[in-house]
């Protein structure tokens, strides 16, 4: 049985659009099984990362792959 308290922070959350969910990206601590989707570009001309203002979480990453030798 949940506790007084436990109650009152399960209102809250949902009152506030459930925990530490952002309201100006919509992501979430539970969105690591959201899809996903890969790119190919040219790595000079890959767009530079983009993170929320808000919240800070990540919108779209580039990851950099070296395919050549050494």
């Amino acid at each position: 049985m949940p506790t007084t308290i436990e109650r009152r922070v399960r209102q809250l959350e949902a009152t506030t659009g459930g925990g530490n969910r952002c309201p100006e990206c919509g992501n979430g601590p539970d969105d690591d099984n959201r899809p996903h989707e890969i790119v190919f570009v040219d790595p000079d001309k890959a767009p530079p990362d983009e993170w929320c203002p808000a919240c800070g979480r990540p919108i779209a990453i580039t990851i950099h792959m070296g395919w050549g030798g050494a």
